[in-house]
């Protein structure tokens, strides 16, 4: 039988250190399996006015009643979390406790908060999600007018209001319902971290699914692919390139432009590619087909000098070194592919305006029409969840997607 061991939390005047006023710091001295960890209380009292042996100020020191109002509160937040935890049935260390308590106490604004988690990203080398983020508290900051705002202070009527200023300013619905979505994570994560209670939770009454997600139709058809492949576009120039980036997708199973940028020579092993997508941390491994390796023969001119290098001309390993200047990079670059593609799909005579993204659409409608359960394909493509394109296609093996692939 486990016997767990209690947690004493009392309060001690801490002889160890002498403040600039003479006086000796009050420290919350945890004690848990032996072991004392202590915080300070931010107060202190002078050795003569303190009673050890009680451990509280003596009757005579003229704050006595303030010191003991901080040192009960202080003591009341550790011994209810402990309880609680124990109730719960949880293990704690006095770390975790520490941090617990003091994370629930902290009086963190929204506006912080995101600030907190934008950090967070960035230095997790997540730019695409801290930009997310980072956009997301620019609009919320422009309907408060620069005003911050508890968590409590997010409730039904805040979000309708936020709702009809997001109309306002020509939000579509689509990113209507991306902007909420990122805000219920935020709520989810402080309520987590203890920051918020549960209770306060106001995305159970504001429904974030009665936002229309529908999208116009993206994906082209084999036709247009070969329309497109077909036009007469002079080698080297940036309608040719942007061209067969837009191929490149197609034929290498709708990967997405940002992991296009980021394929190195060292991903290619028998006439596959091996990479890590950079939205999921998925690996993925597809064929290259006989028109995705005449592309990279094509770039391989200027980058294939060395096994480490970047496939393509986007990213360069001498300049583009830290992900902020990677993805600023990529960024630069996909905008003007995707102005080239709109003019590529005029020229070709296509009424769907022609972006990356629908390179890889199209693949996954391909897909489908080759024999991939319809089902699965169906769902994957319905767009509640921006990730489902590629997770479901990882369900499957090499063997069938490159049986599907050959009907690209």
């Amino acid at each position: 039988m486990q016997i767990r061991k209690s947690t004493s939390v009392n309060v001690i005047l801490y002889k160890s250190k002498t403040l600039a006023n003479g006086e000796h710091p009050l420290m919350l001295r945890i004690t848990k399996n032996g072991k004392r960890k202590y915080l300070s209380l931010g107060i202190s009292c002078d050795e003569k006015r303190w009673n050890f042996a009680k451990s509280k100020p003596t009757d005579k020191h003229p704050d006595k009643v303030f010191i003991e109002s901080i040192v009960s509160k202080k003591i009341a937040e550790y011994t209810s979390e402990i309880a609680k935890l124990k109730e719960e049935g949880k293990e704690h260390t006095s770390d975790s406790l520490i941090e617990k308590v003091e994370k629930n106490q902290r009086k963190i604004t929204v506006f912080d908060y995101y600030r907190e988690i934008i950090k967070n990203l960035i230095e997790s080398k997540k730019i695409g999600n801290s930009k997310i983020y980072t956009h997301n508290l620019s609009v919320l900051k422009r309907f408060r007018k620069n005003k911050d705002l508890s968590f409590t202070d997010i409730d039904f009527r805040l979000l309708n209001q936020l709702a009809g200023y997001l109309r306002q300013i020509d939000f579509m619905e689509t990113s209507m319902s991306l902007f909420f979505r990122t805000l219920r994570a935020i709520y989810n994560k402080a309520i987590k971290e203890g920051i918020v209670r549960k209770d306060n939770y106001p995305f159970d009454t504001f429904k974030i699914s009665e936002f229309s997600t529908e999208t116009r139709k993206r994906a082209l058809t084999k036709a247009e692919i070969k329309k497109i492949e077909s036009l007469d576009l002079k080698p080297g120039t940036n309608l040719y390139e942007s061209r067969l980036y837009f191929i490149f997708s197609y034929y290498g199973q709708g990967i997405n432009f940002n992991d296009i940028a980021k394929l190195r020579y060292v991903d290619m092993k028998d006439y596959r590619i091996e990479y890590k997508r950079t939205k999921t941390g998925q690996i993925i491994n597809f064929k290259l087909v006989p028109a995705a390796q005449e592309i990279i023969d094509y770039f391989g001119k200027v980058t294939a000098h060395d096994y480490n290098n970047y496939i393509f001309p986007i990213l360069n390993i001498n300049v583009h070194k830290t992900p902020v200047q990677i993805d600023n990079r990529i960024h630069k670059v996909i905008t003007k592919v995707n102005a080239d593609l709109k003019e590529i799909g005029n020229i070709a005579g296509i009424q769907i305006p022609i972006t990356t993204y629908v390179a890889r659409h199209t693949f996954a409608n391909v897909l489908k029409k080759s024999g991939v359960a319809t089902n699965v394909i169906s769902e994957a493509m319905g767009h509640d969840n921006p990730e489902t394109t590629q997770i479901y296609l990882d369900s499957f093996g090499n063997d069938e997607i490159d049986k599907a692939m050959e009907n690209l």
